[in-house]
């Protein structure tokens, strides 16, 4: 499959894979939804809730982790993976720039290199004004794996 030509599309993708696996897992937890699309990147938004905030009602440095790993696996999914495949993360390099309490947090990722075993995503995730909280990037190696139950 290609990078998704727009929201619907990119929507509808993950809504299959959600279903596919049968049980609910991080994307979940942290209430990920798609948010848009362009030419050379997808993006995903986190509302903050108390579970994903740290003591001073921020988001957790895990949450914005888990937004920024998760729209970049799915990216590299829809733009590298085949039926079977699964981007597994073996690298990532993240920098916290800064917190926010302004909801939602927006994950935004865009492929660096990619190929037919390998992909590198960079991911910024920045809050509802604007504002980067993280900045990073992931190497995901392309493998044939089981997903679901």
């Amino acid at each position: 499959m290609a990078h998704p030509a727009d929201l619907d599309e990119f929507t509808v993708y993950v809504d299959k894979f959600t279903a596919r696996l049968g049980f609910d897992d991080i994307v979940a937890t942290l209430g990920l939804k798609p948010h848009a699309v362009d030419s050379d990147s997808i993006s995903m938004s986190m509302q903050l809730t108390e579970p994903l905030s740290q003591a001073t009602g921020m988001f957790s440095a895990a949450a914005l982790f888990g937004a920024a790993d998760i729209t970049g696996t799915f990216l590299a999914m829809q733009a590298y993976a085949g039926t079977g495949q699964f981007p597994l993360a073996v690298q990532s390099n993240l920098n916290f720039m800064s917190n926010s309490k302004a909801s939602p947090a927006i994950a935004t990722a865009r492929i660096l290199r990619g190929g037919g075993s390998v992909a590198v995503a960079e991911v910024a995730v920045r809050d509802a004004d604007g504002k980067e909280l993280v900045h990073s990037t992931f190497t995901y190696v392309i493998k044939e794996r089981n997903v679901g139950k």
